[in-house]
């Protein structure tokens, strides 16, 4: 078996590993380059709690904060979050949506001036939704997000041949760039031999309209965990075959 991950260099390796250890090949194909941003020093200086909605947001240079309340979107976030010195770290069960009530239930530890370390594209708009009720938020642009002209030129012959099982897709731009750059081919492919695990049904949406044919599997919650749980009920179903 044989399955592409999409995720971007330093993201793709905790997937693969586990991918690999089940006994599948795996082909990186980043189709996103995270490109992480200088945060202000003034808008750190002053904040009394942060937001993080993607480990991508942690890559800046935040020692400086480490004492502050860090409140994640989910645990691989999280985890990030530990890694590079933060103690106070508040998880959420992997989505901005989901992130708002905890949020908002515990504005004591928000303080002031809490600061959403944010990318340039987001998938939801937390600012937003906490300005509904009634937190305010400043957003700090902490990376950058460039989408890939083409596949890897590897993953490109597997599809030429036949030879590729599964795509992993994490984020709805990710899912809109790989079908973007698989139609823009020189020579067209099939992808009927290819399932697409999703991480949400958002990333599903962003394939197209469903007369593209793609075969899609949508994981349950938002989370590596369940994305491997996909990989593993895909490997069952085919050895049921």
């Amino acid at each position: 078996m044989h399955v592409v991950v999409t995720r971007p260099h330093g993201d793709a390796e905790p997937l693969k590993s586990r991918i690999e250890a089940l006994g599948w090949r795996v082909t990186l194909s980043p189709l996103i380059e995270i490109v992480p941003d200088a945060i202000p020093c003034d808008i750190l200086r002053d904040a009394t709690a942060l937001i993080a909605t993607s480990r991508n947001a942690l890559t800046a240079d935040l020692k400086s904060a480490n004492d502050l309340p860090l409140f994640a979107v989910g645990p691989g976030t999280g985890a990030v979050a530990r890694e590079i010195g933060f103690t106070k770290v508040i998880e959420g069960p992997g989505t901005g949506s989901d992130l708002v009530p905890i949020l908002a239930s515990r504005r004591a530890e928000l303080g002031e001036r809490p600061v959403y370390l944010r990318g340039d594209v987001i998938a939801f708009d937390i600012a937003g939704a906490l300005a509904k009720a009634g937190i305010h938020v400043r957003a700090a642009k902490a990376y950058r997000s460039v989408a890939a002209e083409r596949l890897n030129p590897e993953v490109i012959k597997a599809l030429q041949n036949g030879n590729i099982d599964a795509v992993t897709l994490m984020s709805p731009r990710t899912a809109a760039t790989w079908a973007r750059l698989v139609g823009d081919l020189s020579s067209p492919v099939q992808l009927s031999g290819v399932t697409h695990l999703c991480l949400s049904p958002r990333v599903a949406e962003a394939l197209g309209q469903p007369e593209k044919g793609y075969n899609v599997l949508v994981a349950s919650h938002p989370n590596l965990e369940e994305m491997i749980a996909l990989v593993k009920r895909l490997a069952a179903n085919s050895k049921a075959e």
